[in-house]
């Protein structure tokens, strides 16, 4: 269940996409509830600066995946789902699917209120509100990913001989919170 703030829900991304346990990256990713809206926290330890893209912080940028980020994937009902990514300046990218892989919106104007630094320990992380609009109706599974050095983790492991995080029906059960 995603809580209220200031609970928050932590799902550890300390193991590559098929489950075995990630040595050289590490981090996790807390959502929260504020009002109608969700709050995200990403944070990643990794060898090494962070890749980042060459727009400002804290600004939307088109295929963010090919960056270090973190992800989180909502299932909503009717196959619907959300992918929210997160990278180490804050840079954002939200994209609406139908159905497994298939686009229903990228929102490439929108600006969101995002957060970013690095921890004493080196880590980075990065923090975003998204609208409760935007969000899946029905949700009813979650998952966190990140793609970091080279390496794919996911919070909850997946299954197929590379790395896939566009398998809705493998996540994990999740709700919002009511109060």
């Amino acid at each position: 269940m995603i809580p209220r703030a200031p609970l928050r829900l932590a799902l550890a991304l300390d193991r590559q996409w098929h489950g075995a346990p990630s040595r050289e990256v590490c981090g996790r990713l807390e959502l929260s509830r504020v009002g109608g809206d969700l709050q995200l926290r990403a944070l990643l330890r990794q060898a090494g600066t962070p890749r980042v893209p060459t727009a400002p912080p804290g600004t939307r940028v088109e295929g963010l995946w090919n960056f270090d980020v973190v992800e989180c994937f909502l299932a909503g009902s009717g196959g619907r789902y959300l992918e929210i990514e997160i990278g180490a300046s804050a840079h954002f990218l939200l994209l609406a699917f139908h159905a497994r892989r298939l686009r229903a919106h990228s929102w490439p104007d929108l600006r969101l209120p995002t957060s970013h630094g690095r921890t004493p320990d080196g880590a980075w992380w990065a923090a975003l509100r998204v609208p409760g609009a935007l969000l899946p109706s029905g949700l009813r599974a979650a998952n966190a990913c990140a793609i970091a050095a080279g390496r794919f983790l996911a919070y909850h492991p997946l299954p197929g001989p590379i790395p896939d995080f566009h398998q809705p029906s493998r996540w994990p059960a999740a709700r919002l919170a009511e109060r």
